[in-house]
């Protein structure tokens, strides 16, 4: 026996106990291998929903948004060129009732005309004309995004959600997830989570990751007309007999910044509470989703109460009841959860939610981002996300920070108030920071900043997301169909032994080792790179085992034409190899081909297909080439050399 045939072997032998080591936690779990052994040696063959099932949820994209987002654009960008041009003096609105809606409204009624012609030349694609609201001012310009732009942003919008779910989804690192758009839904099938890996991946899926920076309305007269409604009497409780009803009280917050004169921020505060609601009220707070088991009684559920809810509650009532004390459209409420300090007395000990009173317009947005990353503040020893602006966001962000030196600038994460520190000089840096909340958990904390950065990273979505159902799913396909995948796939590798033993005799039994550690290496290699199994890539293996089968027949037939020829074992052997390998290479070129097309442009199923198929074709190669020559080698090894015979 040459050097060459024992190195060989000796290879073949590692490589078959590799792979036995790669599979083996799959069939009797993850720990069976100690903590100090290559992670490879801990993996399990992921599952695809259509084998093990899983998780079903379906979305449904607030498309609106999107277009009310671009209505703000070109709010911005009009106040900008007014600004930077002083003939022209007029105020641009956004109307809350009127979706991508714009109301310019010039000081000078003689200019109407000249500033319509110049906005219509700038946003000659993007805009068309609206009927203006009866509330509007004389000679105001009514605009709003043109249906056929609106669509395409819509249109745009949801592929975009699509891509950035997905890619949430990656970095979550679970396997083959189906994320695909239907009308104006987005359906999500994650195969085999837990409880807690599904609720987690529900989470990072939603945050819409959409950062805004608003400015704060300090000394808002409309702001301290609803404070002196809520104004706290001597027994600093609301004057307001509605609002001591729901814990909410009035708070004057005031600063002298470095420079300038005394500031004042009129603001709400009210906390968490429970109580029974209607079942409307309760599904448009989030207490009580479609097919929930929640109990009902007369027509109301138990549900917990956010303190930004009782606020927002109370605030469209007294709107109602007083239209002059309504937020007007250029106005917002936005709010901020508050975590108490240890030295926090009285009222103050408990978590709460402030309300903040900003102007409507977005100054900057999360797009300008560049990169995010966690960290911790060390005056505070809280995780918090450090944020880098790219050019444009470095130079908007200084802009921005310097017009509004002495106020305050909200940093609003997915509608919420992270921090509303006040500027007291212009920040040219290009940089920035959020706090995390959370209480003292600084777990929950930690998580919270990783996932945000994640979000941040992978992009924010278009829009908010809002979870239509969601629903634990078993086999696509039904038990009794994948029973029936596992006898289909038992009974065709049997029949391939009777046919390559009864025919080829005892070199039939080469080509079933082949067949078998082809279906070895083939599956170590989908576990190692983290592919999921599925029905169409257990097809793609049966076609693999065909094609391997396929080979050994050529290189069979070969060395028999040569045997024929009066070659001896040894010559024929070498010659078959030889003669077979361009038409099992050209095969499988063809057939690598094909999976690279699938590949490519194809998604779901036939994607999973076209994985294991490539993966075949290397593992057909390697068996047909290398491992069945081997396993010929110490055959002739055996029968001495070329004066032995062949069984074939």
């Amino acid at each position: 026996m040459d050097r060459s045939l024992k190195w060989r072997t000796l290879a073949l032998l590692v490589a078959i106990l590799t792979c036995v080591g790669v599979l083996l936690p799959t069939f009797v779990g993850g720990q069976v291998f100690p903590s100090w052994m290559p992670g490879l040696f801990r993996k399990e063959i992921n599952f695809g929903l259509d084998l093990q099932g899983g998780l079903h949820i379906v979305y449904s994209i607030d498309l609106d948004t999107a277009v009310v987002d671009k209505a703000g654009e070109i709010k911005r960008d009009l106040e900008t060129r007014f600004h930077e041009e002083p003939k022209v003096d007029a105020e641009v609105r956004t109307p809350l009732r009127v979706t991508g809606g714009v109301t310019v409204v010039p000081k000078d009624a003689n200019k109407r005309g000249e500033i319509e012609a110049a906005i219509r030349a700038d946003y000659a694609d993007i805009i068309e004309s609206r009927a203006c609201e009866p509330t509007d001012p004389p000679n105001s310009i009514c605009i709003k995004v043109s249906t056929k732009y609106a669509e395409d942003i819509k249109k745009s919008a949801l592929s975009n959600a699509v891509t950035t779910i997905r890619e949430r989804i990656d970095e979550k690192g679970i396997a083959e997830p189906s994320v695909v758009e239907k009308d104006d839904q987005i359906i999500v099938e994650l195969p085999g989570l837990d409880s807690q890996s599904t609720q987690s991946t529900k989470d990072v899926i939603k945050r819409t990751a959409k950062l805004e920076f608003k400015i704060v309305d300090n000394f808002s007269p409309q702001m301290a007309k609803i404070y002196a409604k809520a104004a706290p009497d001597d027994e600093n409780k609301a004057t307001d007999p509605r609002a001591r009803e729901l814990g909410i009280y009035a708070v004057i917050d005031d600063w002298v910044p470095d420079e300038g004169e005394r500031q004042q921020d009129y603001y709400l505060f009210a906390r968490d509470r429970k109580e029974w609601v209607g079942l409307d009220r309760a599904e448009a707070i989030g207490c009580k989703q479609r097919n929930d088991e929640t109990e009902v009684r007369d027509g109301k559920v138990y549900c917990d109460i956010k303190g930004w809810h009782v606020i927002d509650q109370w605030l469209s009532e007294i709107g109602t009841a007083d239209p002059s004390l309504a937020v007007p459209d250029d106005r917002e409420v936005s709010y901020e959860l508050v975590e108490p300090s240890k030295e926090a007395e009285g009222m103050w000990r408990e978590p709460h939610w402030r309300s903040y009173y900003l102007d409507r317009a977005v100054e900057l947005t999360g797009t300008s981002i560049k990169d995010a990353r966690a960290s911790y503040d060390p005056n505070t020893n809280r995780p918090i996300v450090l944020i880098d602006f790219n050019r444009y966001g470095s130079r908007m962000f200084g802009d921005l920070t310097a017009k509004i030196i002495g106020k305050k600038l909200a940093a609003i994460l997915d509608k919420k108030v992270k921090s509303a520190p006040i500027i007291n000089t212009a920040i040219r840096g290009g940089s920035a920071s959020i706090t995390m909340g959370g209480g003292n958990d600084a777990q929950r904390q930690q998580g919270e900043a990783d996932e945000l950065v994640n979000v941040l990273r992978t992009g924010s979505l278009p829009a908010p997301l809002r979870e239509d159902s969601s629903s634990e799913v078993g086999p696509t396909l039904g038990r009794d169909a994948i029973d029936k995948t596992k006898v289909s796939f038992a009974l065709g590798i049997l029949l391939v032994i009777i046919i390559m033993v009864g025919i080829y005799r005892w070199s039939g039994w080469i080509s079933v080792f082949a067949i078998v550690f082809h279906n070895l290496l083939t599956l170590a290699v989908m576990t190692v790179f983290g592919a999921t199994l599925t029905l169409p890539g257990i097809a793609a293996i049966v076609l693999s085992v065909g094609m391997c089968v396929d080979g050994n027949i050529l290189i069979y037939e070969r060395i028999r034409d040569e045997l024929l020829l009066g070659k001896s074992v040894r010559g024929a052997v070498d010659l078959g190899f030889t003669r077979a390998f361009s038409a099992i290479l050209d095969g499988q070129l063809t057939t690598a081909a094909a999976g690279w097309v699938l590949l490519q442009y194809g998604s779901g199923p036939i994607r999973g297909f076209a994985v294991l198929l490539l993966v075949g074709v290397f593992t057909t190669l390697f068996t047909n080439i290398w491992v069945t020559r081997i396993l010929f080698d110490w055959y002739i090894a055996k029968k001495k050399g070329q004066s032995g015979t062949i069984s074939i």
